[in-house]
């Protein structure tokens, strides 16, 4: 045995380090001594010191080390914790990658321009607001302010005043450019509640979680060329525009206050552009066949969403998932299940294990019995998930396969061959047919 101070130079880990690891109870000394109160460590701890360290560089924390460490732990649940992982640090590295693209793009317009751009653009998340809103069909852009007059008499009539906390808003529903007959509404954030009319309307506003967003102070005349330079910085820098934009009065038209004084900060709500290809598929990259298989019936144990995901709420599932995983009994595979979508948009998702027989469903879990099934089972990779579905609905389905869709759940397998440490690994999408 090896005292502490000859043990932390052979490992090259501090006694600091070693200390708070038997603390913590990840490496305990092999025996201290009861009088000396010295710690002794053994040649075959080495191995194990080895792995905290391995499992510290890819990001874990000590307590999730733990976690890892167990004797217990099943390659199922090693699997979920290490794709927790990736997915976290895959959102980091996008992160940077954006950031980066961003200043690439900003020294191109130095290097073009020669000076700074007039409109900086900041990237942040705007909350859901319960507002009140009046929507029409407009003929122009000017139009908007036959709107927002329109509503602001109408909150006059309930003492309510616009201010830079509760700012007047037009926001544009058509999905491309129109110069005319325009779907637009005047809207305005509550306070409190009011009571809808005929003309009006109380609703709640979707919130964001990426809005790209531009300070205009000046004329509202000038709103056009703002959003063009807005648009041309979003395709720059790698996104797509992704629902309604927004004009957000934060000052203006007041008596006495001149057009150059009013402040406009323009919204687009964004996303990051999907990869243009599937990373496993035929070298023909306009077809891809999926496996047919017929599916035994299945019990998947989990964690529920039911909604429309909007704000990327199946992601936050699957990380509340994570820390509960070990709590799901007799586990054999990983699965996300998805129910129907709804003629609302919503639907049912689970992401759980499927489980070789169910015993006490954990507090705040689901139970989800999958009947037996044909599936298309079409390979794909976690980022390119969206392009699964939509090639299996919109291309395979109806234009190359004698199948037809059926009503079903329909599921999302992680399996052996998914390695979070990969980002080309394949996870699977089942496809319900008849």
């Amino acid at each position: 045995m090896l005292k502490i101070g000859d043990f932390s130079k052979l490992a090259q880990v501090s006694i600091k380090a070693l200390r708070h690891y038997g603390k913590l109870g990840l490496l305990k000394p092999t025996w201290i001594d009861r009088f000396t109160s010295y710690r002794y460590y053994a040649l075959d701890q080495l191995p194990r010191l080895n792995r905290i360290l391995a499992l510290k560089d890819l990001g874990f924390s000590l307590e999730q080390i733990q976690e890892l460490l167990r004797e217990d732990l099943s390659a199922a649940e090693l699997r979920g914790m290490m794709r927790l992982k990736h997915a976290e640090l895959e959102r980091l590295v996008q992160a940077e990658q954006a950031r980066l693209a961003r200043i690439e793009a900003r020294l191109r317009q130095i290097e073009q321009e020669g000076m700074m751009p007039d409109y900086e653009v900041v990237l942040k998340a705007v909350p859901p607001r319960r507002v009140v809103g009046i929507r029409d069909a407009i003929p122009t852009y000017h139009d908007i302010e036959r709107l927002l007059e329109e509503l602001r008499a109408y909150l006059q009539t309930h003492d309510v005043a616009l201010d830079a906390t509760r700012p007047g808003m037009a926001i544009y529903y058509d999905a491309e450019y129109r110069e005319r007959e325009l779907d637009a509404e005047a809207a305005a954030p509550l306070a409190r509640p009011l009571p809808g009319t005929p003309r009006t309307a109380v609703h709640k506003l979707p919130g964001v979680e990426t809005m790209a967003c531009v300070v205009h102070q000046g004329d509202y005349k000038d709103l056009p060329g703002v959003h063009n330079t807005l648009m041309a910085w979003i395709e720059v820098n790698g996104y797509r525009v992704a629902g309604p934009n927004r004009d957000v009065r934060l000052q203006g038209p007041e008596p006495g206050l001149d057009a150059a004084s009013y402040v406009t900060e323009v919204q687009f709500p964004v996303q990051n552009k999907p990869m243009s290809i599937y990373v496993t598929q035929h070298k023909e990259k306009s077809k891809m066949e999926p496996k047919i298989v017929t599916q035994p019936a299945m019990m998947v144990v989990g964690m529920s969403y039911y909604g429309k995901n909007k704000n990327n709420e199946i992601s936050q599932l699957w990380r509340e998932f994570g820390p509960r995983m070990k709590e799901v009994e007799n586990i054999v595979e990983c699965y996300g299940v998805c129910g129907e979508v709804e003629q609302e948009g919503a639907f049912k998702y689970v992401a759980g294990f499927e489980v070789s027989s169910v015993g006490d469903v954990p507090k705040g879990m689901v139970s989800w019995q999958v009947p037996e099934q044909k599936y298309a089972v079409f390979g794909c990779t976690l980022p390119t998930i969206q392009q699964a579905y939509e090639y299996a609905h919109k291309t395979w389905l109806p234009q190359q396969s004698d199948y037809q869709h059926k009503v079903g759940p329909e599921l999302e397998l992680y399996g052996e061959e998914f390695d979070p440490a990969k980002p080309d690994s394949k996870m699977y999408v089942y496809i319900p047919i008849e």
